[in-house]
């Protein structure tokens, strides 16, 4: 279940802000962003876990494609409200910056409905 990957990044992610001084990110802002982030994560992750195929498989698709716009819009894209472009983060940092968005799109194309004609949901979620 490839969700489960992009799930341990995003909370790599997550550590990084706390962890590194280049990224500037006070804890309580990161409480305020990851909070709301990580319910959302929770009821998505249930729904790829428990719902059925078709429910799993739309769920992994939004999640992957989330992921991905999410960190273009918050962290690539230079006048994003946190652009690590400005900041000063460490290798790792960068590092967990681009392995989530590329894994959304892996998820998201392991998800896409085309690709799941003959296969069971569970195996791409």
């Amino acid at each position: 279940m490839f969700s489960w990957v992009v799930l341990g990044l995003l909370a790599a992610h997550d550590v990084t802000h706390v962890l590194d001084d280049g990224l500037e990110t006070p804890l309580v802002q990161v409480a305020y962003v990851a909070l709301p982030q990580w319910l959302f994560l929770a009821v998505t992750m249930a729904v790829i876990v428990a719902g059925d195929p078709v429910r799993s498989r739309i769920a992994a698709l939004l999640l992957g494609v989330a992921v991905a716009i999410g960190f273009a819009v918050i962290h690539l894209l230079p006048p994003s409200p946190a652009a690590l472009w400005q900041l000063h983060p460490s290798v790792i940092s960068w590092v967990l910056v681009w392995l989530p968005a590329v894994a959304g799109l892996v998820l998201a194309v392991l998800a896409w409905p085309w690709r799941h004609t003959a296969r069971p949901a569970s195996a791409a979620a």
